[in-house]
């Protein structure tokens, strides 16, 4: 009893209790390690009368190959049996090696050897071919010897009617002989081994207190928030607490705590808004689910006995302050304001994910996420403290305000919108004086900035963030930094959002390393990317400190546009999709001009030769994009396109059966076409049918949205970074094909062209917090070509 529980001891804890067991075993082998020679009855003496078992002779050791010699005689036929058992840390009574035999003549004394092989991981040193040792406690050899009853062969140690055991002596590990090699490995393999032959293995960590947000998150008040998944405890002894704690919810303890800061900046704008939300595997709310009303109350659902139950919370929170919401659950209560259900509580927190705001079916909150911490076994006392913002806040309604007052004095009365970004542009031109000779970030910049940043100017959150961030004309202020970024963040700013994903992909400056955090805001401009690409300018991928790229640059008095444009007047079609290109996306230096480019689009599909130049004015036709809507026109020019072989004309096909015509069937069987031909268009729409259930044979096959990802899809990757919630590869290239950065680059690049160095350095340092290694290499480049180096001495 004292071993099995020291080895009990063993299973709950790790390292440090390997070495006290080591010696108490000791002890105790030392103590018990006596030789056993006599036999043990276990029947009425007239059963046992002429039976006998004994060794004739037994090693002393552990050695295979050993010889056991046993003496024996039998009243009649019985069976008899060798066995060796090994004890461990983990386990006693280990049979590793048995022999059996059957003895037919009675009351004769015979003599049967027995040759021991034992298994390498008992008898032999570790190496390269015997990688899994037993760490052998004890080795013990036993006998026994039973008479078959009524005909049956079963027998036993335990129930044999005379046994016999001897402890044998343990080799150190140290001292075991070593294994005649099976083969030669090869020089890398063997390097290896001996590289990791001597590591020691420790057991990780686990406890039953999570911190499911550490940094702050903005939230925008859209579906865009934080996935968190637990995995079941690898300890088994936790395991097995939560298992009973959720079967049974009635522990010592609370059974679950949950322990949330929120800053709200605004009431929910819908009926309800997300702060925790559970979605288990069958895609269904589980327990916990907190929400905001849009009076400012809190409601909360759990699910009973199958059934969902809520309760709302008889308070109304403020706005502009940090709260903290402690939540209990114990047995069939809710400790939030006290709540008792007439059933029992379901709860299993590995069963789906948990989301922190946003997500999939439900808006999150406008302001911010604390930390949050989840005590998988309840806590009674939570402390926590995070305030950072609140300081900014309260600036916007007070002191900044004064800058703004003595501004408006001297600019008049302006409306919102045009007063953030007169002020933004006031804070820049301070910046730079006018003879710009050198860059200097004043006191009067920095509360220009803060004022354009408190009327919802979130470049001038950006760029404060990058001024205490970067030591950009001041001493960096990661605190700071960290506020502005979020207030951009918060404010839905595309570049802003950018930024913390980047910081929080990278890990960099104060931000820690979190992929799921990168993903909540990566989502959220990957979706406003998908929504208004004709809106948006091409990224051009145009280095400053490369001539050749910016020999590439035109204008429309230079002999290479002239030379196209002459080229597109005679008819030559790829001119003409030329000029349409650079003119509808803004490329090459060109100026956006949306209806020149779809004059250009119709003369090279009316010339009925290119299926590519048909479907591209098919599509500005039906979509009515520079053009007076027309889908009889647009139908018949995509129906030609897929007839001379256009895949894309196909996914057109499906787009104008499934949303003009309302025919599903003939729509996925276009899409369909198109995914099979490699379409990234046609695999997401296809995808789409199969989620939204419109599929009429295959209604829940989504592995479309991956596919399509993988070919640069925008809205596919966003779907499918969501699906895997590690899609952040996907879902930061969508963010790098955002027009909105490409208008920044292109404004940036316009004004390097035009000499105004100073405002590209500006555009390009914005775009570069964003992550686009284009604009961090042009925002170098300026460094040093403009001496901005000034800035800070680090900077030199």
């Amino acid at each position: 009893f004292p071993y099995k529980a020291l080895i009990c001891l063993r299973e709950k804890h790790c390292t440090l209790a390997c070495f006290y067991l080591n010696s108490l075993n000791f002890f105790f082998h030392f103590t018990q390690g006596q030789s056993v020679l006599q036999s043990i009855p276990t029947h009425s003496d007239e059963m046992l009368r002429d039976n006998y078992i004994g060794f004739d002779s037994v090693p002393d050791k552990v050695v295979d190959g050993s010889v056991v010699r046993v003496r024996y005689r039998c009243s009649r036929p019985c069976r008899l049996a060798v066995e060796v058992v090994v004890s461990t840390l983990r386990k006693t009574d280990l049979v590793v090696f048995r022999r059996k035999w059957i003895s037919s003549t009675p009351r004769v004394y015979r003599i049967h050897q027995v040759l021991l092989r034992l298994h390498p991981s008992i008898s032999y040193q570790r190496d390269f071919f015997n990688r899994n040792i037993l760490d052998t406690r004890d080795v013990t050899v036993r006998a026994w010897l039973d008479c078959f009853k009524n005909g049956s062969l079963l027998s036993t140690y335990r129930s044999s009617m005379l046994r016999i055991y001897k402890v044998l002596k343990i080799m150190p590990l140290s001292e075991r002989p070593s294994k005649p090699p099976a083969g030669c490995p090869s020089w890398s393999a063997q390097l290896m081994w001996q590289m990791t032959s001597n590591r020691i293995h420790q057991c990780p960590h686990e406890s039953d207190v999570i911190d499911m947000l550490k940094f702050p998150l903005a939230s925008t008040g859209e579906h865009f928030g934080v996935v968190r998944r637990f995995q079941p405890f690898i300890n088994r002894a936790l395991e097995r607490a939560q298992m009973i704690c959720q079967i049974m919810f009635h522990c010592l303890v609370f059974s679950v705590t949950l322990s949330v800061w929120i800053y709200l900046l605004k009431w929910c704008h819908q009926k309800l808004c997300g702060i925790i939300h559970h979605v288990d595997r069958k895609i269904l709310y589980n327990s916990i689910l907190m929400q905001l009303t849009d009076t400012g109350g809190l409601r909360q659902l759990v699910l009973t006995g199958g059934e969902d139950e809520a309760f709302r919370a008889g308070v109304v929170l403020p706005l502009w302050t940090w709260i903290r919401l402690d939540c209990y659950i114990q047995d069939s209560k809710w400790y939030l304001i006290s709540f008792r259900f007439q059933g029992s509580i379901h709860y299993d927190d590995t069963d789906g994910y948990f989301g922190i705001g946003g997500g999939k079916f439900i808006p999150g909150i406008h302001g911010f996420f604390g930390p949050i911490k989840y005590y998988r076994f309840g806590n009674k006392e939570i402390f926590a403290l995070f305030k950072t913002l609140i300081k900014y806040c309260m600036n916007c309604r007070g002191d900044i305000l004064y800058s703004l007052h003595s501004y408006l004095f001297s600019v008049g009365s302006l409306g919102m919108k045009h007063l953030r970004s007169t002020l933004f542009e006031e804070a820049i031109g301070t910046v730079f004086p006018v003879d710009k000779s050198q860059m200097k970030i004043t006191s009067k910049s920095v509360s220009l900035l803060q004022v354009s940043s408190c009327f919802g100017n979130h470049k001038a959150s950006l760029l404060l963030a990058t001024i205490h961030l970067s030591f950009l004309g001041q001493p960096a202020n990661q605190q700071q930094g960290h506020v502005y970024s979020l207030i951009g963040a918060s404010g839905d700013d595309r570049f802003a959002l950018m930024h913390a994903g980047y910081k929080h992909t990278q890990g960099i400056d104060g931000f820690p390393k979190d992929m799921d955090m990168a993903y909540s805001y990566y989502s959220n401009v990957g979706a406003q990317s998908s929504t208004d690409l004709s809106n948006q300018s091409t990224l051009e991928s145009i280095y400053l400190n490369n001539e050749e790229d910016l020999n590439s640059l035109i204008d429309e008095t230079s002999d290479v546009f002239q030379y196209v444009k002459y080229q597109a007047e005679r008819g030559d079609i790829e001119s003409q999709k030329r000029m349409g290109t650079m003119l509808y996306w803004g490329q090459n230096g060109l100026s956006k001009d949306v209806a020149a480019a779809v004059k250009w689009f119709e003369r090279s599909a009316m010339q009925m030769k290119d299926p590519s130049a048909m479907y591209d004015y098919s599509i500005l036709l039906m979509k009515g994009h520079g053009v007076k809507r027309n889908y009889t026109r647009g139908f018949q020019l995509l129906e030609k396109a897929a007839a001379m072989g256009s895949i894309d004309a196909l996914n057109g096909l499906g787009w104008y059966h499934g949303l003009v015509l309302k025919d599903h069937r003939n729509a996925v069987k276009y899409f369909e076409q198109a995914a099979l031909n490699g379409s990234e268009d046609g695999m997401f729409n296809l995808g789409i049918y199969h989620l939204s259930g419109k599929n009429p044979d295959r209604p829940w096959k989504d592995e479309q949205f991956l596919n399509a990802s993988r070919l640069g899809h925008v809205a596919a990757s966003v779907e499918a970074a969501w699906y895997l919630s590690t899609g952040k590869a996907f879902i930061s290239l969508v963010c790098e094909q955002n027009g909105h950065l490409g208008f920044m680059i292109r404004e940036a690049l316009q004004a390097y062209l035009q000499g105004t160095q100073q405002e590209a350095f500006v555009k390009y340092v914005l775009a570069a917090e964003t992550g686009l290694g284009l604009a961090q290499s042009n925002t170098a480049h300026l460094c040093e070509v403009c001496n901005f180096n000034a800035l800070h001495p680090s900077l030199n």
